[in-house]
């Protein structure tokens, strides 16, 4: 809620330039990082926290369970690094590619596996880069890590 209220203040400092996630927000009337920020980040909050949780819950190794994270994020952002290179398509494959691999069982099963090599390659070809994803799951990842640190000091 903090980093939402700091994300409403008006910001007259703000390059006036238009970048390439902005952009695509307009062209794709879709929201960007912005408004991700002043809604209280929900696809770290209601996504890929407890997608993160879930997995370590059901055995998934660090890595398995923070890609699964990662493909949680995936399935509903309207990531504008991904809009920008390769358009609508891009974005719809990148949704329901990791759809997949979370439907087949997450990271940690052969077949959540086969799902992401075939978003990986799928991404390839379109050239598509999930970076606003990307950087949603390194502000999970800190999330957890301050929440586990908080944890640990109360004992």
């Amino acid at each position: 809620r903090t980093a939402a209220s700091l994300a409403s203040l008006p910001d007259r400092a703000a390059p006036k330039l238009f970048s390439k996630g902005l952009k695509a927000t307009h062209r794709y009337r879709v929201p960007g990082a912005r408004e991700e920020a002043q809604q209280a980040f929900p696809h770290v909050v209601r996504l890929a926290l407890p997608q993160l949780l879930r997995s370590r819950a059901a055995g998934a190794s660090e890595s398995e369970a923070r890609l699964d994270a990662l493909m949680a994020i995936m399935t509903s952002l309207s990531d504008t690094c991904v809009l920008s290179r390769a358009g609508l398509e891009g974005l719809q494959t990148m949704q329901a590619g990791a759809r997949a691999v979370l439907l087949a069982g997450g990271c940690m099963t052969a077949q959540g596996q086969r799902a992401l090599a075939q978003l990986d390659a799928d991404m390839l070809a379109l050239n598509a880069s999930p970076g606003g994803a990307a950087d949603l799951l390194a502000a999970t990842l800190f999330i957890d890590r301050v929440a586990v640190t908080a944890h640990h000091s109360f004992l």
